[in-house]
């Protein structure tokens, strides 16, 4: 592979990310169009129902297309939706070449555009620095694949691994950047999950801040018996779910109904049954959601091995205690079921967010 290609696709992969906290759920794309070696015409999908990468590189363009090459880390959509196929656009403008990094996740669709591309005599390549573009999306990868959510789960937790004190004291926990951190989380997410234990003890509004978004992720709460007070702060926002079961009364469900959106699932063991939940959700088209805590809602996601992503910030706190409150919780029978020590996750990075350590982990290959 040429060294040019991949110059020009890490352009257009820096691009993709201008889409970080607009484009979900649709993929981040970005596209560069190359003439006599030179870029004339860059674009990146930045919201979603907006028009696409390339048709927005192709509108850029300094003099025609025709004859030119065009780098794309995501395979041009072919069939029409919100906006027109760029496959059309493509053909049209006289693009003569095509790189193409990541193929279609949707395995219905994956490398048809490409080979409509070249049944129109253009010259197609692709698994440009696959690895790199695919990395992009991980969220539209697997819900392309799957129909699930992706699951990111972010933790502010002291030294000790605790999130408040025995008096339920966490304010604050993290510092300024860690927080403005969390906010981004949330950004790049289409809702932020949290258990009723969460809301009655902090009453969060669970919305995004500091960031610029176009709209607001949905908010969703586990509350399985419906003690959701009617002041809370969530149900101001105007995309809430509230997840139950049938141990909820049909009289709260029914006022309730009025302000947000119920889901009735099954139970396990008393609680909101987590892959029903995620089955739901994704039948709704979330496709990211990032749970926020607290400790029993974040550690049944690890414990049931249905979190892809895990954020921890790490202050340099030490709250001690007899009772103080763990980041993750799950029942000791699980622990002693299992023939090794724990749950193991790879580390993908460990940086800084001011004075807290910020460590991004991953599960299940995620």
């Amino acid at each position: 592979m040429r060294s040019t290609d991949n110059t020009f696709m890490l352009r257009a992969i820096e691009l993709a990310r201008k889409g970080r906290y607009g484009a979900h759920p649709n993929p981040m794309v970005g596209a560069v169009i190359v003439k006599g070696g030179r870029i004339i015409g860059e674009g990146a999908h930045l919201h979603f129902g907006a028009p696409h990468a390339e048709i927005n590189a192709l509108k850029a363009c300094r003099g025609g297309a025709r004859g030119a090459a065009l780098y794309v880390t995501l395979e041009p959509c072919s069939t029409r939706g919100k906006t027109p196929p760029c496959t059309e656009a493509v053909i049209a403008a006289g693009i003569s070449s095509v790189f193409i990094g990541a193929l279609d996740p949707d395995t219905a669709n994956g490398g048809k555009a490409a080979a409509l591309l070249r049944r129109a005599g253009l010259a197609v390549k692709t698994g440009v620095m696959k690895k790199e573009c695919e990395a992009l999306n991980p969220a539209f990868n697997k819900f392309m694949r799957t129909g699930l959510p992706y699951v990111t789960l972010k933790i502010a937790q002291s030294l000790d691994g605790k999130i408040a004190d025995a008096q339920g004291r966490s304010r604050w926990i993290s510092g300024p950047r860690a927080r403005l951190e969390g906010h981004k989380l949330r950004a790049e997410a289409d809702a932020v999950l949290a258990g009723i234990g969460t809301v009655l003890a902090d009453d969060p509004s669970l919305n995004v801040r500091g960031v610029r978004v176009k709209r607001q992720p949905w908010v969703v709460a586990l509350d399985s018996t419906l003690r959701m007070p009617r002041r809370a702060r969530i149900l101001g926002r105007e995309r809430v779910i509230v997840a139950t079961t049938r141990r909820a009364s049909v009289t709260a469900m029914k006022k309730l109904s009025r302000e947000v959106k119920i889901l009735v699932l099954p139970s396990e063991k008393g609680r909101v049954s987590l892959p029903a939940l995620l089955k739901a959700l994704g039948g709704l088209g979330i496709s990211h959601v990032l749970v926020e805590g607290g400790g029993r809602v974040v550690g049944s996601f690890i414990s049931q091995g249905l979190a892809d992503r895990f954020i921890c910030f790490v202050s340099p706190l030490i709250i001690g205690g007899m009772e103080s409150r763990n980041s993750m919780v799950w029942p000791d029978a699980l622990n002693a079921a299992r023939k090794e020590l724990g749950i193991k996750a790879d580390i993908v990075s460990i940086g800084r967010a001011g004075p807290d350590l910020m460590i991004e982990l991953k599960f299940n290959g995620g």
